[in-house]
């Protein structure tokens, strides 16, 4: 007796081809082609329509994506290029927001990982992947300076989720810089003085001209403060909160902390606590990213929150318009952040 599962016959699955929905359908092969191909230009009624789309159902059948490109041109397949090393929630919330739409309008998304010098440097060579209708850059739009240093990808059209700029390509970002820059000119205008900036210190090191630096820095400067950038190791609250303590050590309790994201918040937050300052009596504390750790801190922590819905309709939409038609010139739109007040900044 054989082992279940030797025999081939046990388990050899059957492709479902055009030809099974056909039958189902009691329709011809080319009729069922056009259907499920979307060829809107042959005139099928719409019942007819309907019924080869619940043969394909009952059927099993899965459309071969390579074969469709290849007869049409198209892939139906959209390309997120994203740093998977720094999967944060903001951008895990829109990757959602870009798969509810990619399935909402019969696209699938092929995520690709760039490491950090390629995503932020343009350092490095771009990723190798399958052809596709189009390339999303989710903060990684430096990584497409490599990608059109080819002149065979100029034909991919793309869309920069940041501020980076390409021909055959759009981009839509978020005001990170106005936002934290008006954040802390409020605060100053409400009497806080002595507003620290915890911030990673990768980004310190790296990037001189990083948005939220920016933005503190300049505010603080133009009311004739004195910027105090405290270094953290990494992106951790426990890091954050580390640092925010030695810094405690040796300087008084500051007015206000402002983290680079929200959990470099909660952090400095813990430390406050930690060392007998009082939320928000005697310390402001506000972050970026409205993540639930901020929400949910003890004393609820405000934040900077990007406008994910609107930017993914915007990036979406301009996508698939430039997919349509590439003969178009790039097209930019920086969205305001949204301030989410808390009791960490004196709400009550």
């Amino acid at each position: 007796m054989k082992p279940l599962g030797t025999d081939k016959k046990n388990y050899r699955i059957k492709r479902v081809r055009l030809a099974d929905v056909a039958k189902e359908a009691g329709l011809s092969i080319q009729a069922v082609s056009h259907v499920l191909s979307g060829n809107e230009s042959v005139r099928i009624p719409e019942a007819t329509r309907v019924r080869v789309r619940e043969a394909a159902k009952k059927v099993g059948y899965v459309p071969n994506r390579l074969a469709r490109a290849m007869k049409t041109g198209k892939t139906k397949v959209i390309a997120i290029w994203i740093n998977l090393g720094r999967l944060q929630i903001t951008y895990v919330r829109m990757l959602q927001a870009l798969s509810d739409r990619a399935k909402a309008e019969g696209y699938a998304l092929m995520i690709i990982s760039v490491d950090r010098d390629l995503a932020y440097k343009g350092e490095g060579p771009p990723p190798e992947f399958w052809p596709v209708d189009g390339v999303i850059a989710l903060d990684a739009g430096k990584a497409l300076r490599a990608f059109r240093e080819d002149p065979s990808n100029d034909g991919t059209p793309v869309v920069v989720l940041a501020m980076e700029e390409y021909a055959n390509g759009d981009t839509v970002g978020w005001d990170v810089y106005g936002g934290v820059r008006s954040q802390v000119e409020r605060m100053i205008a409400l009497g806080k003085k002595r507003i620290v900036h915890l911030s990673p210190q990768w980004i310190i090191d790296g990037y001189p001209r990083e948005q939220r630096r920016r933005g503190y820095t300049e505010a603080m400067l133009e009311a004739g403060l004195e910027p105090v950038i405290i270094p953290v190791k990494n992106e951790s609250s426990d890091s954050a909160e580390m640092a925010m303590s030695e810094y405690l050590k040796t300087n008084p309790m500051p007015d206000c902390v402002v983290g680079f994201l929200d959990n470099l918040a909660v952090g400095g937050a813990r430390a406050v606590l930690n060392a007998g300052g009082r939320i928000p009596e005697d310390c402001w504390v506000f972050g970026i990213g409205n993540y639930p750790e901020a929400a949910d801190f003890r004393v609820p922590i405000s934040s900077l929150q990007v406008p994910i819905e609107a930017l993914i309709d915007q990036a979406w939409t301009w996508l698939l318009d430039r997919i349509g038609n590439q003969d178009q010139e790039t097209r930019v739109q920086v969205l305001p952040m949204e301030f989410i007040e808390r009791e960490s900044t004196g709400r009550t």
